[in-house]
């Protein structure tokens, strides 16, 4: 519904690993951002676990059966359902044709900001995670 050219930037937070159809969305931004527009994607793996968290995991309490099923038959409708990794991502951004396309995975700024609020647990995890920002222009 959007009419082509007509968007300078797109930003996502976390949404590429959620979407069915990834290349279907970027051919979409890519058709909506006008010329030297900017695509700006932060996001991550939060799939594939790391021994940190899994070790974490162990120690917190369960999650109910039925919310466990659920998270996995959603995640089973995903694209991303093994994980995003950057590398895979970049290469369906490339694919639809964007270009100067950049990986940043040193968050750790970030995440040391975020630590204050987010306590010791969730933090660790967070900085066990592949993490990402990309960015790449039309």
């Amino acid at each position: 519904m959007l009419t082509s050219d007509s968007f300078d930037v797109i930003v996502t937070r976390h949404l590429v690993w959620t979407l069915v159809d990834p290349a279907a969305a970027f051919a979409e931004w890519k058709r909506v951002l006008g010329p030297g527009g900017q695509l700006l994607l932060i996001d991550g793996d939060f799939v594939s676990r790391g021994w940190v968290a899994r070790t974490l995991a162990r120690l917190s309490p369960r999650r109910s059966q039925n919310m466990n099923s659920r998270h996995q038959e959603i995640l089973s409708q995903v694209h991303f359902a093994q994980g995003a990794r950057a590398e895979q991502v970049a290469f369906l951004l490339a694919e639809a044709g964007f270009t100067d396309i950049r990986i940043d995975t040193d968050l750790s700024k970030i995440h040391r900001a975020q630590a204050r609020q987010l306590g010791w647990r969730r933090s660790l995890i967070r900085h066990s995670e592949h993490r990402y920002a990309i960015s790449a222009k039309v």
